[in-house]
């Protein structure tokens, strides 16, 4: 808008000014050196050449040289067009006798006042100098007639139209001047007119277009803010409303008009009122906004829970000019939130009774592990002992079959003691709290292929352990899965004459995954999903096992949050994958 108006008047300034005091200026300047030149170099010498009194070439020198003083002083900034004006006039008034009066060229030179005065002068103030100019050329010429012995006459004919043609020609010149300054300036503000105009009519197009928009959005802030469910409104500095929309209305009960100019206490209770005018006085006072929360009643009685925001409005210099609100029904969210606090009472208690339920289970089972562990070892050691003893002391009494079934109860104990064993490590598994440091598990697979090497050292097995592989974990719990991982690998590549296990990373559906790859008898495919469980064997008596050690593995990297799986071939060789997060 500020653009608007700044166009509006420098359009108003051009056409009543006609383009300013630049073209004047430099048309002053031009004529103070037309002066100043046609003084020295034509009409000097041309009266010297005549004959004319010293007296006319004197008036003339002074004048050129107060021409040359105008100019000057126009270099800096300083333009006397006035006295240039009344310089001239008085020079022809001076030597209007002694240079031949009316018979000369002096009536030719008040042309140039005549053309000088509507350029240079404004208003009223160019009536004066034009009277003045009238009045000064028939006085010269009534005094001409009737003092004709004060004109001085020419010596000859020659020489009265020598001056005459150089009069022509200085006022000519002078005219042409200021014509042809005239019509450049005027055709320079003819294009800046137009320019001007065209740049106006973009101003007043583009104006059209941004009032335009400016209707269209407050078309759709309205629309926008009657659509909206919450209450909106806005009050002048003296708490009269200016804006109450559609929900304003619901949740008040009062129509529109009941409440534009009016103040709080045609909308509310009075108790009401004053409670909400004295939040406006805080926000009003404070400058700040505020967010409070309102019960307010219904007109059919029911009550309503309101979160509302007030703030301050400013005008363009940021005084304070009103204050606008916004209040949201929150009636269903607190009773949600009510509903919700309760029900996570209810949760905590719940989960107190389940905590206090699976402790008390906890409990039973390590009851039942230290029975497992010390009830049942009991009678497995006094079984594998008395068979030993017989075997010792009534051995080479007894047949052959004999022993042979001493032998398979002995067998039978231990494997059932390294059963109980490997079900009570499992069972710690899972009740163990995790202490997750960094764990180098190349040195771990290292130092177990050394303890399976040195307990062993006939077979010849390459162990291939990639250096480098770190993870974050418990350091008990990730031995004991390499142990079982990498005693299976040892166990099942028996077979082999040069047996070989490689335990390295690579990636797996773009995941880092590790793996323990053994050339042993390998396994079926399509008994893959029993692998992991208890007591799940693949292989017959020719190996020994209880079928724990890969449940144990699975636990473990479970409770790490890891995965674990694997791919055999039948007599090729087995590997076995699992992943473990980092950090």
């Amino acid at each position: 808008m500020s653009e608007m108006r700044s166009l509006v008047a420098r359009f108003k300034s051009c056409i009543w000014k006609r383009g300013g005091s630049t073209m004047e200026q430099h048309l002053f300047v031009l004529l103070c050196l037309t002066a100043a030149a046609a003084s020295f170099f034509v009409v000097i010498p041309t009266n010297y050449l005549q004959h004319l009194p010293a007296y006319v070439n004197v008036c003339v020198a002074v004048f050129g040289g107060l021409a040359l003083l105008l100019l000057i002083e126009s270099t800096r900034e300083r333009y006397h067009t006035t006295t240039l004006f009344f310089m001239f006039m008085a020079l022809l008034n001076l030597i209007w006798f002694p240079n031949g009066a009316s018979e000369g060229s002096l009536p030719c030179y008040f042309f140039c006042l005549l053309m000088y005065l509507p350029i240079f002068f404004r208003g009223r103030a160019r009536w004066l100098p034009s009277l003045l100019t009238l009045v000064d050329a028939v006085a010269l010429m009534v005094l001409e007639l009737l003092f004709p012995e004060w004109v001085t006459p020419f010596h000859s004919e020659q020489d009265r139209i020598a001056d005459n043609m150089v009069g022509f020609a200085v006022t000519a010149l002078c005219c042409a001047v200021m014509l042809r300054t005239l019509l450049r300036g005027h055709e320079t503000e003819q294009n800046r007119l137009v320019a001007l105009n065209e740049e106006l009519q973009r101003a007043v197009v583009e104006r059209t277009a941004v009032e335009g928009a400016l209707l269209q959005n407050q078309e759709l802030l309205n629309s926008v803010i009657d659509g909206t469910t919450d209450a909106v409104w806005v009050k002048d500095i003296s708490g009269r409303y200016l804006l109450f929309n559609a929900g304003a209305c619901y949740m008040t009960g009062r129509r529109l008009e009941q409440v534009l100019g009016m103040d709080d206490h045609a909308v509310f209770p009075p108790e009401v009122a004053l409670a909400v005018m004295q939040g406006d006085h805080e926000v009003l006072n404070g400058n700040q906004a505020l967010t409070m929360e309102r019960e307010l009643k219904k007109g059919n009685g029911d009550s309503l829970v309101l979160e509302v925001i007030k703030g301050p409005l400013h005008n363009n210099q940021g005084e304070v000019v009103g204050l606008f609100g916004i209040g949201r029904d929150v009636t269903q969210s607190r009773r949600m939130a009510e509903e919700l606090r309760l029900l996570n009472e209810e949760l905590e208690r719940r989960v107190l009774e389940r905590t206090a339920r699976l402790e008390a289970a906890m409990r039973e089972q390590e009851a039942f592990s230290y029975s497992v562990s010390h009830d049942l070892r009991g009678p497995l050691r006094h079984i594998n002992s008395y068979g030993s003893i017989l075997l010792e002391e009534f051995g080479p009494a007894l047949v052959p079959e004999a022993r042979g079934y001493l032998e398979r109860i002995r067998t039978s104990s231990k494997r059932m003691g390294d059963l109980i064993d490997d079900l009570l490590e499992l069972s710690r598994i899972g009740r163990s709290e995790l202490r997750r440091v960094e764990v180098s598990l190349s040195e771990l697979a290292f130092g177990i292929g050394c303890k399976l090497q040195d307990a062993d050292p006939a077979r010849r097995v390459d162990f291939l352990i990639e250096p480098g592989l770190k993870v974050e974990g418990d350091r008990l719990l990730l031995e004991l899965m390499l142990e079982n991982l990498v005693g299976n690998a040892w166990k099942y590549s028996s077979i082999r004459e040069r047996a070989m296990i490689e335990f390295g990373r690579r990636l797996h559906d773009g995941d880092e995954a590790f793996f323990i790859k053994d050339n042993g008898v390998g396994f079926d495919m399509a008994y893959q999903d029993k692998l992991f469980g208890a007591f799940q064997r693949l292989h017959g008596s020719e190996f020994e096992g209880t079928g724990i050690g890969l449940a144990t593995v699975k636990r473990i990297v479970e409770r790490h949050g890891g995965t674990v799986w694997a791919n055999g071939v039948v007599d090729q060789g087995a590997t076995v994958y699992f992943t473990l997060p980092r950090g």
